[in-house]
């Protein structure tokens, strides 16, 4: 039930222009408006949550879009998230148009297929650099507002899902080779090609990296998965929270991210070439896919 053309159209309509809120702010506003209707219109539960960006002159605020799946359920939610803004004059296709649109193709099928599961869909926002304060704002003020009654019993990141190549070869830091064999050794078996996706867990995330793996091996996916396990000892250096997962982290929330790894394999990422014409919309489909069918066969 998962439709590539929605995800194409919804990773178009998002890059079509830059979408930071300080450098562009029409067209930052536009896409918390847009992803807003469209969870409206798929049937989701809507709000927004507002949060000050810290160390901004003048003041600046941020905005999270929240679209709610069975609320009210009486169970523990699953909270499915992605980052809508970009770095200035970035049309932001892959980073993180992708995904977005994988989030919001897995909201429209979970409700055509009439699951019962509660899930929270969050489009957060100021997850990019914000000078002179750095990122992961809207995930870090969504975590901080948490009640006991919404706090998610897992947590998916999409962010960067949709770039691969034929030409260019998987790079990961020259430190990764020793410290994560399980993935290098799947790189390695994968030829170093730049066709996979990444999942990065830690501490109980990785029984949700663990489904999303065998998910991944579905005769209908086959989607080559780099699995990125963090031991219990290692201190979280800046590679390792890059992204929304990091906030759910420090509360000691199970979460992964998904990425096909944006500057370890793209050329395009955080530059003004990052179009939808980059962009591998198949593998932003089967991410979508491995996600939808985790939740189905109950493993998370």
């Amino acid at each position: 039930m998962v439709s590539e053309s929605r995800i194409k159209s919804d990773i178009e309509t998002l890059s079509r222009a830059p979408r930071n809120s300080r450098e562009n702010p029409g067209h930052h506003a536009f896409a918390a408006q847009w992803i807003a209707r469209e969870f409206e219109s798929i049937g989701l539960a809507v709000s927004r949550q507002v949060f000050d960006i810290p160390d901004q002159s003048p003041d600046r605020t941020g905005v999270n879009i929240i679209g709610s799946l069975n609320e009210g359920s009486g169970e523990s939610p699953i909270v499915i998230g992605s980052h809508y803004d970009t770095v200035p004059n970035s049309p932001g296709a892959d980073d993180n148009a992708s995904g977005v649109a994988a989030m919001l193709e897995c909201a429209r099928t979970l409700i055509e297929s009439g699951s019962s599961r509660h899930i929270t869909f969050v489009a957060f926002d100021a997850e990019e650099l914000q000078h002179p304060a750095q990122g992961l704002h809207g995930s870090t003020a969504y975590v901080g507002a948490m009640t006991e009654s919404n706090r998610p019993s897992a947590t998916i990141i999409l962010e960067s899902v949709g770039f691969s190549s034929s030409i260019i070869k998987q790079q990961l830091p020259g430190s990764f080779r020793f410290l994560f064999r399980r993935a290098y050794n799947a790189l390695k078996l994968q030829k170093f090609e730049a066709n996979s996706l990444l999942i990065l867990s830690k501490g109980q995330g990785r029984n949700i990296s663990r489904s999303l793996e065998r998910s991944a091996q579905d005769a209908s996916i086959q989607l080559p998965i780099l699995p990125l396990e963090v031991p219990w000892w290692m201190p979280l250096i800046r590679n390792l929270r890059r992204s929304d997962h990091a906030p759910f982290w420090q509360a000691d929330i199970p979460a992964v991210m998904i990425s096909d790894t944006a500057n370890f394999r793209n050329p395009h990422y955080h530059q003004t070439s990052d179009t939808a014409e980059t962009v591998d919309v198949d593998l932003v489909t089967r991410a979508a896919r491995m996600i939808l069918n985790t939740i189905d066969r109950g493993d998370i």
